[in-house]
């Protein structure tokens, strides 16, 4: 089976739970595609039994026969089509969600190599596509049993001619394939520039105080322009080879009619056939194109659908590479990290290098470097947002792969430098990690961390909504609620990334009174870039390029005269 037909039939698994609705939405098709076919005997018998023979009994029933009929027509057509619509929804939502959770359940290292834009739009414009494909589903049902029916009538009426009619059809076929083919091409290309195209805007409208402090707005719109111009040139394509096979099938369509209207023509002079016959029989030829017609909708509806299902079902068929299989419980009492010879490595070269380091419960290791010279990596090992590639980390003296994800990330807390809130009211950013907890927890977590006087004078206090990233905060603000919410984690092992790096001396001092309140009784790894801040850790290591080049406490690294003693010199400007 093709890789097109393989999705298809996977996309098609989705709709096995809503089988009942499908059956009956399959009778409601019987009869709405039936319908036509009884329009073209009513014409008939209107034609040669009532006109013709004048019988005006017939004439008066005749009006109210074809107002039931289309009366009887639009009530199914609309029941039909609203269940139909409400079974393809279903389908879709549980797509999206199911995407949804996927993206959720990939590693850091995969979403860091994506833009957020371009996943942003597989979340929207490539499920959206999939509706696409769920209609052609839907209409790949009725679409050929009307046509199967208006054939069957054509052939009761008169088989001759039903004969010469059908006989090119097999002919559109070509056309169908052939323009469905480049559109799934077309569609999934332009999916894939939709997808660049939010990523740019993403990034710029993020960054916009940058693109503003840059006069950049000239390089930015024409990036978007580019990518917007490509777009378009794709739509049209896709859109062309949508539209051609309506016309290609009307002109296929159109000689078979006009090979009945002469052969029926011959048949009617010569007295084999009635006039009104002949005239019913050709209404019910013009009724073919629609159902024609949507033989090609139907191939380019599940072509546009595929594509976007291809695109969806490669996300969901990924595992991470973080594997969550561990099944060891947390060990009981005080919780030891222990990094045992660790290396780790990006892909293009190591960038820690047997790196041993043990923080006992409520100690405190500080690890400082210059940039690049991997203490964020280090960090970021710790809740296994990256696994070590030499070596392995313990809490409490288990390798952290042998405990579950969700478990070991429950242990740690994590403030970094970058305070991240999102779009949401004070209250629930702080109860993030905790959202059972009661409103006493969450104020007495906000008071430690110097938080609870500036949320109470915000307009709605703990309900004041913050806009995205709390950019209307100060970022001393911002790093305190953040803390508050490590604070509520209330997680044994805590980890401080930088967590005072880009504040001003004042809101400074009030995050590290809240930090240093934070890190009462835990076991805490600390990655400083203000020296000050780490003056009383158990141990400090110093990093170089990935490796320890010095380690002791604050006072033995000054006496080292090394390289400790150089950055503490440089910060004091001595």
């Amino acid at each position: 089976m093709s890789e097109s037909g393989q999705t298809l039939r996977r996309l098609l698994g989705y709709f096995k739970p809503y089988r009942g609705a499908l059956a009956l939405a399959l009778i409601l098709m019987g009869i709405h595609s039936a319908l036509p076919g009884a329009l073209v005997l009513l014409i008939e018998r209107v034609l040669d039994d009532v006109l013709i023979e004048k019988d005006r009994t017939m004439l008066a029933l005749m009006p109210f026969a074809i107002v039931a009929l289309y009366a009887t027509n639009g009530l199914v057509g609309f029941s039909r089509g609203m269940l139909t619509r409400s079974i393809a929804w279903k389908v879709v939502t549980q797509l999206r969600s199911q995407l949804f959770e996927a993206l959720l359940r990939q590693d850091v290292a995969w979403h860091q190599s994506r833009p957020t834009g371009a996943l942003l739009a597989r979340l929207t414009n490539d499920v959206n596509n999939i509706q696409y494909g769920v209609s052609g589903i839907v209409t790949a049902i009725e679409k050929p049993l009307t046509l199967i029916i208006l054939i069957i009538t054509a052939f009761i009426m008169n088989a001759k001619l039903a004969v010469l009619a059908v006989i090119a059809l097999p002919i559109i076929i070509i056309p169908i394939d052939r323009f469905g083919r480049r559109l799934r091409r077309r569609t999934r290309e332009s999916l894939d520039n939709l997808a660049d195209l939010s990523s740019t805007a993403t990034e710029t409208l993020t960054g916009i105080r940058t693109v503003h402090a840059y006069s950049a707005e000239m390089a930015r719109r024409q990036d978007f322009e580019d990518q917007n111009h490509l777009q378009k040139r794709l739509q049209m394509e896709a859109f062309a080879a949508r539209l051609l096979p309506s016309p290609i099938i009307e002109l296929i369509a159109a000689v078979g009619v006009g090979v009945v209207i002469w052969v029926g023509g011959q048949q009617v002079f010569a007295g084999e056939v009635k006039p009104g016959e002949l005239i019913a029989f050709l209404v019910c030829l013009g009724l073919l194109n629609d159902p024609l017609k949507g033989l090609a909708k139907i191939q380019s509806l599940s072509q546009q659908g595929i594509a976007g299902a291809e695109a969806v079902f490669e996300i969901l068929d990924r595992e991470p590479i973080i594997a969550d299989n561990g099944t060891d419980p947390i060990p009981e009492g005080p919780l030891t990290l222990e990094f045992q010879n660790v290396g780790f490595d990006y892909g293009d070269g190591l960038v820690l290098q047997d790196l041993n380091l043990t923080v006992e419960s409520g100690k405190m290791v500080a690890l400082v470097g210059a940039s690049g010279s991997g203490k964020s990596t280090t960090a970021s090992l710790i809740p296994r947002f990256y696994d070590v590639t030499e070596g392995r980390i313990l809490l409490g003296g288990t390798d952290l792969r042998s405990l579950p994800i969700s478990v070991l990330r429950a242990q740690v807390g994590l403030v970094s430098q970058e305070p991240f809130l999102f779009n949401d009211t004070v209250r629930n950013n702080i109860l993030l990690g905790r959202p059972d907890a009661s409103e006493e927890e969450m104020v007495q977590a906000a008071q430690v961390a110097n938080a609870h006087d500036f949320i109470l004078a915000l307009p709605k206090g703990y309900d004041t909504a913050i806009d995205e990233l709390g950019q209307r905060l100060s970022g001393g603000q911002r790093q305190r609620i953040c803390i508050a919410r490590a604070v509520l984690k209330d997680a044994p092992v805590l980890v401080l990334d930088e967590a005072t790096s880009a504040l001003d001396a004042e809101s400074e001092a009030q995050v590290q009174e809240a930090l240093d309140r934070l890190m009462n009784n835990r076991t805490v790894l600390a990655i400083a870039h203000r020296l000050s801040t780490i003056r009383e850790a158990d141990e400090i290591l110093v990093l170089e390029q990935g490796k320890v080049v010095e380690r002791g406490q604050h006072r033995e690294l000054l006496a080292l005269e090394g390289d400790y003693a150089r950055l503490v010199r440089r910060q004091e400007g001595t």
